[in-house]
Parts: structure tokens; sequence; C-alpha cells
């Protein structure tokens, strides 16, 4: 579980890696049956990290920490 700013960071570098990995077994095996058993690893990590990574940011959201604004609620647009 992602308990903070700076493990979500690690965790978004941990996804790109698992899905660069996937990008280059798809590349390298061609034959779907073979591509489906090796990726299988790989997808589920890559699930289990989106997984994570929403359930952080809509906590975050929730608590008042939506990213790129530090916490603070951006002014409404006058109607």
């Amino acid at each position: 579980m992602i308990a903070n700013d700076t493990q979500l960071q690690v965790v978004k570098e941990q996804l790109g890696r698992a899905e660069r990995a996937l990008a280059s077994l798809r590349s390298e095996i061609t034959n779907e049956r073979n591509f489906a058993v090796f990726s299988e690893a790989y997808v589920d990590q890559i699930n289990d990290l989106k997984a994570e990574i929403e359930a952080y940011e809509t906590k975050a959201k929730k608590n008042g920490k939506a990213k790129g604004n530090g916490g603070k609620r951006r002014p409404r647009k006058a109607s």
C-alpha cells in the first residue's frame, strides 16, 4: 500500500519498468500462445501497480491532496 507521494513516485517508476519489459517481451515472442504464458506475470504486476496507484490517488483526492495543487483547492470559475 502506498503511504505517501515518495512511494507513489517509486511505484510509478516500477510500473514504467514493467510496461517496458512487457513491450520488450512482445517484440521478442511472436507466438501468441507463448506470449500469453510468458506475459502473465507482467500483466498481473502491471494491474496490481495500477490498482495501488488508483487507490492512493483516490484517497489523496478525498483527503484534499490532489496531485499538483499541494493540497489546496483551486478557485472556482465565475459563472
